[in-house]
């Protein structure tokens, strides 16, 4: 992380770094997984539980859209261009 916590700012972090780590790579991995579905894939891998709204704020925090799942995966450059032709 780029930045740092004041004692006493916040709640404390229910996660840590290292299960933060695992449930963005979970979301990098399935682009498609709602917040709930790895929600169940770190609860069974880590056998620690996890909220979804905890899933989808280390999402968002990793640059990642968690809120609305990929629908279908996107174009390649070689099917956009295939496709405006």
């Amino acid at each position: 992380m780029s930045f740092t916590r004041r004692p006493g700012s916040r709640c404390p972090r229910q996660t840590s770094r290292r299960e933060d780590r695992h449930i963005v790579r979970n979301a990098r991995i399935q682009p498609t997984a709602s917040s709930a579905a790895i929600q169940a894939q770190v609860a069974a891998s880590l056998g620690a539980p996890v909220s979804s709204r905890t899933v989808r704020r280390r999402t968002a925090e990793g640059h990642l859209r968690s809120w609305h799942p990929l629908r279908v995966l996107p174009l390649t450059p070689t099917h956009q261009r295939l496709r405006l032709e």
